[in-house]
């Protein structure tokens, strides 16, 4: 199911940048590559950001493996993310960590603890940007429901709801009575720590939408960036959200289909770009981590 939503909503993207290929085939011949550039920059600053993030999201559960480290294991474990099934990354970055010496019911939620804070710090962006934009926006309301999940989301981390959370799992599947419940006001400082990657992420998106137009909306970039990746993140069975994320900022961007459309994709493609990079530039991080872990 997850793969034929992806082909459709690549479809739609595809079809959007075949209608209008003659006015993108300009924008593409005049694109300034120091633009893009600094776009691939932004977008290794964000993702990086994220996998700082992470060890302060670990740090709420008890354990501080250092930075380093847990940079490492971010860009080895986030591969996982290209694997249908939104599960990869919580797995891969999970087993890394317990390799490296977490204990296996702290390292797994800390996975599932970073995304959740990550995501909420996007929404807080969100929360900020869309009223600065409301006169703008044909898609307010849509808009403005998804951030509805703000307040939700900060509610369902507080320790109270998710000690209840704790408590079902435990009666379940009989284990994880020993995950700690992090103070709400230090994982709140957690979301707010996140905060910078998402202005990255929105940074490196108007930068590619600036090297192809000479004045992109930076307001509705932003809310575009935001609410496409929340969508792509949503949709667990699509692999890194491929053509939902996409379909999305098209929609929501406030530029020409066949310009957002270009814009959405070379800004994957800038994302991927620093996935790569960044498992290999790191690769030598985590064996050396291993190397240490070894009696």
């Amino acid at each position: 199911m997850g793969v034929v939503l992806a082909l459709v909503c690549l479809g739609f993207v595809a079809a959007t940048l075949v209608s209008q290929w003659s006015e993108v085939r300009d924008r593409i011949a005049d694109a300034s590559p120091g633009w893009l550039v600094l776009a691939v920059v932004c977008a290794a600053a964000a993702m990086t950001w994220i996998a700082w993030c992470w060890e302060d999201t670990l740090g709420l559960l008890g354990h501080r493996p250092g930075r380093r480290r847990v940079i490492a294991w971010y860009y080895s474990g986030e591969i996982g993310k290209y694997v249908p099934g939104g599960v990869w990354p919580v797995v891969g970055r999970g087993e890394l960590a317990r390799r490296g010496g977490v204990p296996a019911s702290r390292a797994y939620p800390s996975v599932a603890l970073s995304l959740a804070t990550l995501y909420l710090a996007g929404l807080a962006v969100a929360a900020v940007l869309v009223p600065l934009d409301l006169a703008q926006q044909a898609e307010s309301p849509a808009a403005l429901a998804l951030l509805l999940l703000l307040p939700l989301g900060l509610a369902a981390l507080h320790p109270a709801v998710l000690g209840r959370g704790r408590s079902v799992v435990v009666r379940i599947i009989g284990r994880g009575g020993d995950v700690p419940l992090p103070e709400w006001r230090a994982t709140v400082a957690v979301i707010v720590r996140y905060v910078p990657a998402w202005l990255f992420i929105w940074a490196a998106t108007w930068l590619v939408a600036r090297a192809l137009v000479p004045d992109p909306p930076v307001l509705r970039i932003g809310i575009a960036t935001t609410l496409s990746w929340a969508a792509g993140f949503a949709a667990v069975p699509v692999p890194a959200g491929a053509g939902i994320r996409e379909a999305v900022f098209v929609a929501s961007a406030g530029m020409a289909g066949g310009v957002a459309a270009t814009v959405a994709v070379a800004s994957r493609l800038a994302f991927v770009l620093v996935d790569a990079a960044g498992l290999v530039l790191t690769a030598h991080w985590h064996r050396a981590s291993a190397r240490n872990d070894v009696p």
